[in-house]
């Protein structure tokens, strides 16, 4: 197990300035680290859409204590950001290169966690696997992630097997 050192949390993304109903901005949501019993309660009640293959988890076929220990196991760190779960692993055999998951089909709070990442841990590359017509895609390309390779037949969903894509992005700093 490596070392790991206390960070402070993601920044927040700028909410709109644009009226609200009480005439002012609206408020800026936190983000908020889940501990890995947290996580899992919140992955399993997302939609499924939105969460299958998060981080290579499969919320719909472990029960939150299984979750709960591979989140552990495998150093995932998931945050709250108002109803998106973003996620990320940091590759051990490569410590700048991380591994990004989201809920959330728009990209500011992913872009906040790449912006994080780069900063408090020093990332420089970014890698996220998705199933093929997932939503996620929308924010992970407007965070300028690109493909990068297709894994055949990866994933089990519905009766048959799905590919899931590979995207890419790099923060050279």
């Amino acid at each position: 197990m490596t070392e790991t050192t206390a960070v402070p949390a993601p920044r927040a993304v700028p909410a709109d300035t644009g009226p609200t109903d009480g005439g002012g901005p609206s408020p800026t949501p936190t983000p908020a680290l889940l501990t890995p019993g947290e996580a899992a309660r919140a992955l399993t009640d997302a939609p499924v859409r939105l969460t299958r293959g998060f981080l290579g988890l499969d919320p719909v076929t472990r029960n939150t204590a299984l979750l709960a220990r591979q989140i552990t196991d495998r150093e995932i760190r998931v945050t709250r950001y108002d109803r998106a779960l973003l996620g990320y692993t940091v590759n051990p055999l490569q410590p700048r290169q991380v591994m990004v998951a989201t809920t959330s089909t728009d990209p500011a709070p992913l872009e906040a966690l790449l912006d994080f990442l780069a900063v408090y841990q020093r990332a420089t590359s970014f890698v996220a696997e998705v199933p093929d017509g997932s939503p996620v895609l929308t924010a992970l390309e407007g965070c300028g992630f690109i493909p990068g390779g297709i894994l055949r037949g990866h994933l089990f969903h519905t009766g048959r097997y799905r590919d899931v894509l590979v995207l890419h992005t790099d923060r050279e700093g």
